[in-house]
């Protein structure tokens, strides 16, 4: 099982703790940190129109990330592809996998905030399915010398990528949360999926709706991979792994998750300003991972059990994490 760490939080967050970095000229360093530590990969995400958490385009800050590492994979999680134009999204993916000797990995969302489409200008009601159109455009793109596609969104006649990435096709997944309804649309294009934060229960749930709507649907669920973000805190004692995560819980649901829409209903529509006793922030509260290493270690031997390629723990005790952790997996 691979372990990627996440630009996100790296950011000014009022009043969370200062060993955070603060700006964007740590960005470099984390990844170059993040390689020397043994992590697979660091990952980028992306929103507008917030206070100065997220990054507006990924891409570039991966870019620059390419120039300092080597080996480490360079990850949107995610790119909010229906606010960008599919062709476009594509040359500038191609650009940074020529750049980084092949190293982009593309996580692709469809969004979930009403600001973003109304200030960017594009309408959100159309973006799961031109989500899916995009994809498979960047697909075809990435793989072929010339393509064609015709969709209800989109349509291309005989059409070349240029520049093309290394990787044909460019390494991609579905960033669905853990809606059914993501998980449905990954299914059916036949998308590698990428769930957000889960516990375990919900994680098995989601992820065996997954490979049986893809069999359903034709595709060959056995070369499908399925990842993970998970909030993970840890400690060398219990006590020191519960003061992180409640400093995380109440500086992050205050400023990110409670009134931005992050969590969402069982239809897969956002939440604004939810009640503390919702069901969906309770299960946001037990998706948190927290605990001494031996503690995290044994809960995350049950997702690699479970075939998760991959977990995206956050940029805060790397070290400790490296250390403690991550030799666990290695062996």
């Amino acid at each position: 099982m691979e372990f990627w760490t996440s630009f996100a939080g790296q950011f000014v967050l009022r009043g969370f703790p200062g060993a955070v970095p603060q700006n964007y000229d740590t960005l470099v360093a984390t990844a170059v940190e993040a390689e020397r530590l043994g992590f697979d990969g660091v990952v980028a995400s992306e929103h507008h129109f917030e206070y100065n958490r997220f990054l507006p385009f990924p891409l570039q800050a991966l870019g620059a990330a390419a120039a300092a590492t080597s080996k480490i994979r360079l990850i949107t999680g995610a790119m909010l592809l229906p606010l960008y134009d599919p062709i476009r999204a594509a040359e500038a993916a191609a650009t940074v996998d020529i750049l980084s000797g092949g190293r982009v990995t593309l996580g692709l969302g469809m969004g979930y905030r009403p600001m973003e489409f109304d200030g960017i200008g594009t309408a959100k009601n159309t973006r799961g399915a031109r989500l899916s159109e995009q994809m498979e455009i960047i697909r075809l793109a990435t793989s072929q010398e010339r393509f064609s596609f015709q969709g209800k969104h989109y349509e291309y006649k005989d059409q070349q990528l240029s520049p093309t990435p290394l990787q044909r096709p460019i390494d991609m997944w579905f960033c669905g949360g853990t809606s059914r309804v993501g998980a449905q649309r990954a299914a059916a294009g036949g998308f590698d999926y990428w769930l957000a934060n889960s516990d375990y229960d919900r994680t098995k749930e989601i992820v065996d709706l997954y490979l049986g709507l893809a069999r359903e649907a034709g595709r060959p669920a056995d070369n499908l991979r399925y990842a993970l973000f998970r909030d993970v805190f840890v400690g060398d004692t219990l006590a020191e792994a519960r003061d992180a995560r409640d400093w995380f819980l109440e500086v992050y649901y205050n400023e990110h998750i409670r009134c931005y829409g992050y969590l969402m209903d069982d239809k897969g529509e956002p939440l604004f300003n939810p009640p503390f006793d919702h069901p969906a922030y309770l299960a946001f509260v037990n998706s948190l991972l927290c605990g001494t290493p031996d503690m995290v270690v044994t809960e995350l031997k049950r997702f690699e059990e479970l075939g998760v390629h991959s977990i995206t723990v956050p940029p805060v005790q790397l070290e400790l994490f490296s250390k403690k952790v991550l030799p666990e997996f290695r062996k």
